[in-house]
């Protein structure tokens, strides 16, 4: 995700990397497609590769009356809570009272459509904006990202496309809109014998947005894959215009009921700065489920 050149302006490597989907739990022959997955209460998660802290932490989803998350609270390593975040919902809008002044747009099925986030730096007002479609069958299939410098307008400037075959996520991929360079690819491989119902909708957050605030792993992002993952494998160009390769293992743990409650990357760390900034993947995830 390779923004503008902007005087002034300093790049950051996201954080963002899960998107929990917050809904009721119903059990019923469609469970594996995700639709409606169990609420997460908890979830500790540990940085991935490049990332300064790469100790667990946590958070913990705080819900209204009628379901929806009201906050979450964040915790170290420590057990020390350090920050809150509180959730407003206004009919199809939603606000988090976040530095970055995070609004998302929803659309009648609860899943973001918009998000945009503000911040000043070096006393240049930049918006980040992103654009969110899904498929027929509801699946995230389009993420297009652009900017607002000074309250002008910029053009997209990357765009992530996926990939589903038989319900599942099978490809990922990042590339600007300037030539339509491909600076990241993921391929996902499943076990095909196994479906789950996943607590997260992986392929969001994780694999795409760069919010500062890290929050959007708790919001919906369209339908998860149907079976169980068992291999990441990627291809990066990094700044020095190398190309990084390879594979993530998943290492996954379900409950008696088949959702997924802890997922793990195993693979070789990247060492190369990627030429995006998107987050590196998180290499391990658990889920307390409500």
């Amino acid at each position: 995700m390779k923004q503008p050149e902007l005087s002034g302006i300093k790049k950051c490597l996201a954080i963002a990397f899960a998107a929990i989907l917050i809904t009721s739990c119903k059990k019923d022959d469609n469970a594996a497609i995700n639709t409606t997955p169990m609420s997460v209460s908890k979830v500790n998660y540990q940085w991935g590769d490049l990332a300064i802290n790469k100790k667990f932490v946590s958070d913990v989803v705080k819900y209204t009356s009628d379901g929806k998350v009201d906050s979450v609270i964040s915790f170290d390593e420590n057990g020390t809570a350090t920050h809150r975040i509180g959730f407003t919902y206004t009919g199809s809008n939603l606000t988090l009272n976040t530095d970055v002044k995070d609004f998302y747009k929803l659309d009648n099925a609860g899943r973001v459509v918009y998000h945009s986030s503000q911040e000043v730096q070096n006393g240049n007002n930049i918006e980040s904006i992103e654009n969110f479609s899904y498929d027929a069958n509801g699946y995230l299939n389009k993420v297009a990202m652009s900017i607002n410098f000074d309250n002008k307008t910029n053009s997209t400037y990357s765009v992530i496309n996926y990939e589903v075959k038989n319900g599942n996520y099978s490809k990922f991929t990042l590339s600007n809109t300037d030539g339509g360079t491909v600076t990241r690819q993921y391929t996902f491989n499943y076990n095909t014998a196994v479906k789950v119902v996943s607590p997260v909708a992986l392929f969001a957050p994780i694999f795409a947005t760069n919010t500062t605030s890290n929050i959007d792993k708790y919001l919906n992002y369209g339908n998860g894959s149907k079976n169980l993952l068992n291999s990441i494998d990627y291809v990066i160009t990094n700044l020095d215009k190398t190309i990084s390769k390879g594979s993530f293992k998943a290492v996954s743990k379900v409950n008696k009921e088949n959702y997924l409650t802890e997922l793990t990357l195993d693979g070789a760390s990247l060492t190369a700065f990627p030429s995006d900034n998107i987050s590196p993947l998180p290499r391990s995830m658990q889920f307390i489920l409500n």
